[in-house]
């Protein structure tokens, strides 16, 4: 199975929670109330990457679209 990579600047997270309420199953908010990512596979300086399922593609990029500061990324 191919899975979708989704990118991530937490770095730049306003904590709007959007991508939380959208795909809950992705992202969580910490303790600073900013969102995170639940399985970050890796990091890089700006972002952090997980994979995410091709049933969830809709979920995925509803959730990318509707960032305000524009940091979510799938593909």
């Amino acid at each position: 199975m191919a899975f979708l990579q989704i990118s991530h600047k937490k770095s730049e997270c306003i904590g709007c929670a959007l991508c939380t309420e959208v795909a809950p199953e992705y992202w969580c908010l910490d303790d600073r109330g900013e969102a995170q990512l639940r399985e970050v596979k890796r990091k890089d300086k700006q972002f952090e990457y997980a994979e995410g399922l091709p049933q969830d593609r809709e979920e995925l990029e509803t959730a990318a679209e509707g960032c305000p500061v524009k940091i979510i990324r799938v593909g």
